[in-house]
């Protein structure tokens, strides 16, 4: 049988492949044996660096930019919660996801996907060389943040966009705002869009339009084994459909999803603006800050969302920290100001106001791109309450742990306490089973947040991880515990992150035999613990702690 010679083209890039699988090959085989990242099978690096597209990258420890993409992410402590790769692949294609897992699996070599590298969970440090001493190496970190084709559609039939996975939520609100549209998207505009989305997804417009999950028409899931797969509300009584439902809240135990589809809407004429204003109380007055929020909240409209942090702020209160309210209304400023009559007649400590437009709201509370909820913070260990009330004794509580916290560790003087308030209207329309997040019933978000610009001190990090328990603890009170599964730790159990009602495990146990049979996905918030690469995936009961 003739074989074809390669063009010019077609060699030069064969050459220059093989050409970096050597290098490669030279550089980790020279790396030092004490190396942290220990080295992946060579024979992984030859073959995969063949099949690759030519705009993908492979990085090892060695490299700069190996480095500074461990070093970009929020948490930058591998001894609570950022991955140790041995092998970083820069994605370029859907089909450079694909050859990765498969290669991965053939050496037995654990993975991890990401984008955003936003995620706290502590199990993304399980992807290192100590819990994978049966592997070779600490495992491959697949970066999908080149995956950024972006398309709109905006017919009298359809209204939607379609994107790769490797765009950031602020870069997804850019893209639509300059077409006229909008989606909800994350509150943080440095997160992915895909982390919020496979976990549900909070954010400024799910009082209209829903969660993230529920814009969400249709994804491509790169599959455990490689296959790539279509999920999509066409294919909710089909092949698929039972994918479709967990990739919106459990999304993460269940494939690297390559592209969505969203819904998207038009920006209504009058309501391009936000009013906003910014209230601080000092820490005595917040039985009646939050007595109040209680009674707004029983009205909220769906135009309002009501923020608060607790931080310090030096010239409110050099000692303890104070209550930051913020509260967005999508509408003129002066319907925003009668709306937050009642929190003025308060008299806060200070006060200031605005009028912003949806794309920069981020930067009215500090979580764009330049404020701290964006930029590496040495260590961030946050956790999550989701509730039905502001309870004022379990705040109070809260709080004064908090105070205690910052007054005995100076470490942790950056730490800040978040109480989400968003709409919930467009939540609570869609019904509770029809995906697999499970707290549309829940109105706030608590999340204490202890933040310390140090890494590996484990003194520092047993105190913040005993201190954030005492608060999370303290946040619910003495309600049932349930966790936004995007804000977990990683301790909680999986009752509190996937629903309490006796169907919805054995229905994601029996979908993780199904899709990923030898727990591939476990390194953000796994429905399998303990089990790993080459160990079936059997039921694994856990009870609330």
């Amino acid at each position: 049988m003739a074989t074809t010679l390669p063009t010019i083209n077609q060699a030069h890039l064969l050459a220059l492949l093989i050409s970096i699988a050597t290098t490669l090959t030279l550089t980790l085989a020279n790396l030092p044996p004490s190396s942290p990242h220990h080295n992946p099978p060579l024979s992984l690096i030859h073959s995969l660096s063949l099949c690759l597209s030519p705009s993908a990258r492979l990085l090892h420890p060695t490299d700069p930019a190996f480095q500074a993409l461990l070093a970009s992410r929020w948490s930058t402590n591998p001894s609570t919660n950022r991955p140790s790769p041995s092998l970083i692949l820069l994605a370029a294609t859907e089909a450079d996801i694909s050859h990765a897992i498969r290669h991965a699996n053939a050496h037995n070599l654990p993975f991890l996907a990401t984008t955003g590298g936003h995620g706290i969970n502590t199990f993304l440090s399980h992807l290192d060389h100590n819990h994978n001493h049966n592997h070779h190496g600490g495992g491959l970190l697949i970066s999908l943040r080149n995956l950024t084709h972006f398309t709109l559609s905006d017919s009298p039939t359809s209204k939607t966009a379609t994107f790769g996975s490797g765009l950031l939520s602020h870069e997804v609100i850019d893209r639509l705002w300059r077409a006229g549209k909008q989606t909800t998207t994350g509150s943080c505009g440095c997160v992915s869009y895909a982390g919020p989305a496979m976990g549900g997804g909070h954010g400024y417009l799910q009082g209209r339009y829903g969660l993230v999950a529920d814009q969400v028409v249709s994804a491509r899931v790169v599959l455990a084994d490689g296959r790539v797969v279509v999920a999509s509300e066409e294919e909710e009584g089909g092949e698929n459909g039972d994918l479709f439902w967990a990739v919106r809240g459990a999304g993460h135990n269940f494939g690297v999803v390559s592209e969505f589809t969203v819904r998207v809407y038009d920006v209504e004429e009058g309501r391009r603006d936000w009013g906003w204003e910014e209230f601080v109380f000092v820490g005595a007055r917040l039985e009646e800050v939050y007595e109040l929020a209680g009674e707004m909240m029983e009205g909220q409209p769906v135009e309002v969302v009501f923020w608060s942090v607790w931080r310090m702020v030096e010239e409110v209160d050099p000692v303890k920290p104070a209550i930051v309210v913020t509260v967005f209304f999508n509408g003129p400023l002066e319907e925003a100001r009668r709306y937050t009559q009642q929190i003025r007649d308060l008299g806060p400590a200070t006060y200031r106001f605005g009028v912003t437009e949806y794309p920069k709201l981020n930067t009215v509370l500090g979580v764009d791109l330049n404020g701290p909820g964006c930029q590496p913070q040495g260590t961030a260990l946050l956790r999550a309450a989701d509730v039905d009330r502001y309870d004022i004794d379990a705040l109070r509580n809260w709080f004064d742990i908090f105070s205690q916290m910052l007054a005995t560790e100076k470490a942790f003087a950056g730490s800040a306490c978040l109480l989400e308030g968003y709409g919930v209207q467009g939540v609570q329309a869609v019904p509770s089973d029809s995906t697999a997040f499970p707290h549309r019933d829940k109105r706030l978000l608590l999340a204490p947040n202890v933040l310390y610009d140090v890494v590996g001190n484990s003194t520092l990090d047993r105190e913040a991880k005993r201190w954030g328990e005492a608060m999370v603890t303290a946040a619910f009170g003495g309600a049932q515990r349930r966790t936004y599964v995007n804000y977990a730790l990683g301790n909680e159990s999986l009752q509190a992150m996937y629903g309490y009602e006796p169907w919805r495990l054995p229905k994601l146990q029996a979908l993780k035999r199904k899709y990923d049979p030898e727990n591939r996905f476990r390194f953000f918030a796994p429905i399998v613990r303990g089990g790993g690469s080459g160990n079936a995936v059997g039921d694994d009961e856990e009870e609330e702690r």
